[in-house]
């Protein structure tokens, strides 16, 4: 995630409701609700997000605690503190990251022997 591509929810900032958007969003402050992302979301280490997530690209370095559907990858980093259930195609747990829920890496069907995937 580029830095100055990002947009930032500040330490000292609350969000309740929903956030939609097609860029980058960065958490140091707290979401309680629903974020719908066609980019990335990152929690930053101070940050804590509490709902309902889709995105491409779930980041956790702070505090997760819901729902989250990835389209390509959840990352959960080392001193993250992460609860819940997690639909993604990769999930990556950091050794020192913590995660209490379900995982499910939602990979669609299994391919038929010689059967040429799209896309």
């Amino acid at each position: 995630m580029a830095k100055d591509t990002s947009a930032v929810i500040g330490k000292a900032i609350t969000v309740r409701g929903e956030i939609e958007g097609g860029e980058d969003l960065r958490v140091e402050g707290v979401i309680e609700g629903r974020v719908r992302l066609q980019a990335e979301l990152r929690v930053g280490t101070g940050g804590k997000v509490t709902g309902e997530v889709w995105a491409k690209v779930l980041t956790v370095e702070g505090r997760f605690d819901g729902t989250a559907e990835c389209d390509e990858v959840a990352h959960l980093q080392p001193g993250c503190d992460a609860r819940g259930t997690m639909t993604s195609l990769r999930v990556v747990i950091e050794d020192g990251a913590v995660f209490n829920g379900t995982l499910d890496m939602d990979v669609g069907p299994e391919p038929v022997p010689g059967e040429v995937r799209n896309g």
